[in-house]
């Protein structure tokens, strides 16, 4: 027996009002000729399923069902107590299908099934939201997929299989096997829409009805081996060598008549509710095969800070293509409710969009758009909002957390042991003139410049290498400072990596001083533009952005920048392990652990620097509680626990 499997998981949702189309067949990135297409509709509160091909051995309920709203289109509620959905594959010894499956569970991290395909007497195979599997050899393919697995989904499953005798089968949807007991539970969710092909599609086959399905429904075809999105007529709208650093959560909006496709507004189902653009036509009439579309950097939606010079803000950042005609516009919608972390009193949500697309935010090609109060709950939007005010097709785009009044600060580098070489350039956002600008030693009272002006803006303010405080002052008395650290260009940089990867949950040792000419240096270390340590060495287990600032004997300043990144995975084994409580008041903590099986494990304790206080080894252990004490000053320490299974650290803070 021959078989080939293919898998598609995760795409994102967008919303159809249809203003009419062509009087062509419509079919799904018109790929011909479906042997089996359903999809869901309704009528108000009422939810039917709609059949688009006459298959006379399929039968469909016409009854009425729950529904839901799934990417702004309807989305039939499946219970499989009373709903059966069951399609005839025909008899044959050949079996040659390719299906795809729009769906949402409830629950993603319970298993469920899918589908089954059935001969009289037994499963042949089955598909739950986990994995494929194989009845006759039990055998089983899991799916790739992140490590947080997404409710809404696009299944897609293609057989090409050749059996010795023909045998009738059949596809049923959904329901658990009554006469064989298997672990995954009933489907618990709503489907949207079903497709099957009795042949195996080719590849751009393939690709143009997934880029239909992806983009009516939101769900990103980024974990699917072809990348970009094709139209019906298999030209690529969408580039994902084009989009490096932004292929996550990848959304549109468009029209493509071939395929019945007008999606004017959507959002990604991998965050649903976040963000949407709704796309818009003064003539009522969107372009057929005009498409625009967005996505992001994966990144989080922590407020904290990100650059020098620029307020706090997210870490995420989405990139537009957007090129409008006149007649077209786009609305922006965005859900505060998502964004994390502490916000100041007295801030709003700033949106800075770089019209270039470089992802740069130059002062001259970006620009900061004022929203709501931080303080409200109310939903973030822009009304016919220009994002191709450059005319570049693209447009980058962030938020950031601001007074009413800020500086955005960029800093030219200085000369060694040359005064005032360095600059300070900067743009006020917000405000009312005029300005009163004030330069001091950093956690001094110690003025080094300062000056009114009525410009909101100024460069090449002339100052030698160092830490400054920047404080800005408006005519109506509101204040806004920040802390600035100028760079020499010339000096000594450490042998450090701009970017490092942790893997599988492990940490990673920088040392600053590994190579260094010999002399003496001072180091300072800052997570996120905070100060965390004064050592050459750190042990770094969080991802993030971190800077180091070497001082050389010379005095010359200069600063490194290291970004860390992380794939995500914990320790890959079955083993459990529990530190508790953290953060701990005297420094007294358990560690719950259980292994596989039996283990030699050791527990370090170690300072952030790196360096070893203290160590307990145990022999053969397989489950076990530790209890220990971090006797030293408050703050941050490491936990690291080795064992056959590979190595976990923890991140324990001591008040």
């Amino acid at each position: 027996m021959n078989k080939r499997i293919f898998l598609l998981v995760n795409a994102v949702v967008i919303c159809a009002v249809n203003l009419g189309f062509s009087q062509q067949k419509i079919l799904p990135g018109a790929v011909s000729e479906p042997y089996f297409w359903i999809k869901s509709r309704n009528a108000g509160d009422n939810y039917y399923w709609e059949t688009l091909i006459n298959n006379k051995e399929a039968k469909v309920s016409a009854k009425r069902h729950g529904g839901a709203d799934f990417n702004f289109n309807p989305s039939i509620v499946f219970d499989t107590t009373q709903d059966s959905l069951i399609v005839p594959l025909g008899l044959e010894s050949k079996r040659r299908q390719t299906l795809f499956m729009v769906y949402k569970v409830k629950d993603s991290l319970k298993e469920q099934f899918l589908w089954t395909i059935n001969d009289p007497q037994k499963i042949i195979s089955a598909a739950t939201n986990k994995r494929l599997v194989d009845l006759n050899k039990y055998s089983y393919q899991s799916y790739q997929e992140k490590i947080k697995p997404h409710k809404a989904n696009i299944h897609f499953f293609q057989q090409n299989v050749t059996d010795s005798i023909a045998k009738l089968s059949s596809l049923t949807i959904g329901q658990k096997s009554k006469n064989e007991k298997l672990p995954p539970e009933e489907f618990k969710g709503s489907i949207s829409e079903i497709l099957i092909y009795n042949r195996v599609l080719s590849g751009i086959e393939t690709q143009k009805a997934a880029s239909y399905l992806a983009i009516k429904y939101g769900i990103s075809l980024s974990q699917f081996d072809n990348k970009n999105y094709v139209n019906s007529l298999g030209e690529t709208i969408w580039n994902a060598e084009k989009h490096k650093g932004y292929t996550s959560s990848i959304t549109a909006v468009g029209r493509d008549d071939a395929s019945g496709l007008l999606q004017t507004k959507s959002n990604n189902m991998i965050d649903e509710g976040l963000m949407s653009f709704e796309l818009k036509s003064k003539s009522n009439a969107i372009p057929n095969n005009y498409f625009a579309f967005w996505s992001d950097n994966g990144k989080n939606l922590l407020v904290k800070k990100q650059k020098q010079g620029e307020p706090i803000g997210v870490s995420r950042e989405w990139q537009l293509d957007f090129a409008n005609p006149s007649d077209l516009s786009l609305d922006w919608n965005f859900n505060p409710a998502f964004i994390k972390g502490t916000l100041p009193k007295d801030t709003y949500y700033w949106l800075l969009v770089d019209y270039s697309g470089k992802g740069t935010y130059d002062e001259a090609d970006s620009e900061y758009i004022r929203l709501g109060s931080t303080s409200s709950s109310e939903k973030l939007s822009l009304k016919d909002f220009d994002w191709n005010k450059h005319k570049s097709g693209t447009a980058k785009f962030t938020l950031k957390v601001a007074p009413q009044m800020f500086s955005r600060v960029w800093i030219t580098d200085a000369v060694c042991g040359v005064a005032s070489s360095g600059e300070l350039n900067y743009t006020i956002e917000g405000g009312e003139a005029p300005f009163t600008v004030t330069v001091k030693k950093e956690g001094s009272e110690t003025v080094v410049k300062q000056w009114s002006q009525a410009a909101k803006s100024n460069s090449g303010v002339k100052l030698a290498s160092g830490t400054y405080d920047y404080i800005v002052k408006d005519g109506k008395g509101n204040l806004y400072s920040e802390t600035v650290f100028v760079a020499d260009k010339e000096g000594t940089f450490p042998n450090l990596k701009s970017e490092y990867l942790l893997t599988d949950g492990n940490a990673l040792l920088l040392d600053a001083s590994k190579d260094l000419p010999a002399g003496n240096y001072e180091y300072q270390w800052f997570y996120e533009g905070n100060f965390i340590d004064d050592n050459p060495k750190i042990l770094v287990d969080q991802a993030g952005n971190y800077e180091l600032r070497l001082l050389n004997a010379q005095e010359c300043k200069t600063s490194k920048k290291i970004a860390i990144t992380t794939d995500g995975k914990e320790i890959t084994d079955s083993s459990v392990l529990i530190l508790y409580p953290n953060p701990t008041v005297d420094g007294k903590f358990a560690i719950a652990m259980q292994f596989p099986k039996k283990t030699d494990a050791t527990i370090g304790i170690y300072a952030v620097t790196g360096s070893l206080l203290k160590e307990k080894k145990y022999s053969q252990v397989e489950t076990y509680l530790h209890e220990d004490q971090i006797k030293g000053a408050s703050g941050m320490y490491l936990v690291k626990i080795t064992s056959d299974f590979g190595t976990k650290t923890f991140k324990v803070i001591v008040k």
